[in-house]
């Protein structure tokens, strides 16, 4: 089962109204837009739009000298947003919304639909695997929970035509292989990562060598994530789990320090005799 913390956005107008879910038919995946945004960033972002202030037609959000706030020289409309669930770069899973209570997110299909935005690293929007395999094993936990099967499961871009989730709707076959996963859960089978290997267990944690002086250690595994620290020793360490973005192989550190890259030119297999 999948850890979900559970942080409900304060009741408000623009992203939590509280209006009942009476029904639930279908699984709404979504990607966040933003590359490198991490899921506490997303809820948070969703808790701030209570303090919108607008304008006297209701449309444009204001500051509180009564000008108007603007983006790139635009006019900010207000905005009406959030999702059940928001799952992170490192496979966290926080909710923002009680389950009986409708979410602003998939247009027309909120009434009967649960939401679930993705972070993505990268701003193809493809999700790492790490967080794939969370949005996999929630999506079917949900599926399972309102008697669901992975058909149920949609794209934001099957209600509106919106490309999003980015990544799965320029890669149909990465979405009908997602779903798949889902299924394969559901029916009580095992699901893949996105190598096709199984989740790995703590038996199957294995050690490194550090080759460079200075491995940058990142947040989450990504290029472009924040760098949290270096591994200047050339020691042994143990990686616990892998995830792959774009051609690049992590590791996570059993220290939860972060992730390093697992290229040839950083690291080697480590054997202990």
């Amino acid at each position: 089962m999948v850890k979900v913390q559970q942080q409900f956005l304060t009741p408000n107008k623009y992203s939590r109204p509280q209006i009942p879910l009476l029904k639930v038919t279908k699984i709404a995946v979504h990607y966040v837009g933003g590359a490198g945004s991490s899921a506490q960033n997303t809820r948070d972002y969703f808790e701030s739009l209570k303090d919108q202030i607008p304008d006297s037609t209701g449309k444009w959000w204001v500051n509180k000298d009564g000008s108007y706030r603007t983006f790139r020289g635009e006019k900010m409309g207000i905005r009406y947003v959030s999702s059940h669930f928001v799952v992170g770069l490192l496979g966290e899973v926080i909710q923002c919304i009680p389950l009986d209570e409708m979410a602003y997110c998939t247009n027309q299909a909120n009434s009967y639909s649960v939401s679930i935005e993705t972070c993505h690293p990268l701003a193809d929007g493809k999700f790492n695997s790490v967080t794939e395999r969370s949005l996999i094993e929630l999506t079917a936990e949900l599926c399972g929970k309102f008697g669901l099967t992975e058909k149920d499961v949609i794209r934001h871009y099957d209600v509106t035509g919106k490309l999003c989730p980015l990544y799965y709707v320029n890669h149909p076959e990465a979405w009908e292989s997602f779903r798949a996963e889902v299924g394969k859960l559901l029916k009580g089978g095992e699901s893949v990562g996105e190598n096709g290997d199984p989740p790995k267990e703590e038996s199957e944690n294995f050690l490194v060598r550090v080759l460079d002086p200075a491995l940058n250690i990142r947040r989450y595994p990504s290029l472009t994530a924040p760098i949290d620290g270096v591994i200047t020793d050339c020691g042994v360490y143990t990686i616990v789990d892998t995830a792959m973005c774009g051609n690049i192989l992590w590791g996570k550190l059993k220290s939860g320090a972060g992730w390093i890259s697992l290229g040839g030119k950083y690291v080697k297999r480590a054997v202990i005799r």
